[in-house]
């Protein structure tokens, strides 16, 4: 035992009588009840000057020192197994995200636009549509996304009800900031080159066909 220790047992043994008798204030208490509850030669000197009735308090503050170790101990174990989820998912994040750009590299995208005439549906006598195809990995068109504007406000409404008829030709169709968008598979399974030409040959006024 060192020679501060035994130090503090010379004094709190000197002190345990006044303590017993609830003679020493709240600061010597403390100091007592802190040292006896690291001390098992003086906890032992207590209980037989006065059996168990002082330990109870001390035993209190041993269990909370006890549960404060455990209430640590468990916030450790909720961080690291937090740190653990969160690098979970970021990896998993990113395995999603590589693995979806390396499928969306295999496709290719052709774009165009055109211009149709129309003087009763529209606000300056045109619709404006722009086609974007998408193509798959074996060179085939998988779907066609078109978007439309220049109708007016009932024009667009009953284009959008009349292709909501035709499902098996038309489908996500929706009105998004005063134009119609729609997919339709009229060129599903055409290699890329001949929905080109298939656009050329329908489309008179279509523009530059471009790769995106």
């Amino acid at each position: 035992m060192k020679q501060n220790e035994k130090r503090d047992c010379k004094i709190v043994q000197d002190l345990l009588p006044n303590y017993i008798e609830k003679l020493t204030d709240e600061v010597t208490n403390e100091f007592i009840e802190k040292h006896i509850a690291t001390c098992k030669e003086c906890r032992a000197i207590l209980r037989d000057m006065n059996g168990e009735v002082k330990l109870e308090h001390i035993d209190q503050d041993n269990e909370i020192k006890y549960l404060k170790g455990v209430n640590k101990r468990v916030k450790m174990t909720i961080a690291i197994i937090s740190l653990i989820v969160i690098i979970i998912a970021s990896c998993v994040s990113i395995y999603i995200y590589n693995k979806s750009k390396i499928q969306v590299s295999n496709y290719t995208f052709l774009k165009a636009e055109y211009v149709r005439e129309d003087k009763e549906k529209t606000v300056d006598g045109n619709v404006y549509s722009t086609l974007i195809a998408v193509i798959g990995p074996n060179g085939k068109c998988k779907s066609v996304r078109v978007v439309e504007k220049g109708y007016t406000e009932n024009a667009i409404q009953e284009q959008y009800e009349v292709m909501n008829e035709f499902l098996d030709k038309h489908t996500n169709v929706s009105i998004i900031n005063d134009e119609l968008h729609y997919n339709t598979n009229e060129w599903n399974g055409l290699y890329k080159k001949n929905v080109k030409n298939n656009w050329k040959e329908k489309y008179v006024t279509i523009t530059n066909i471009e790769e995106i």
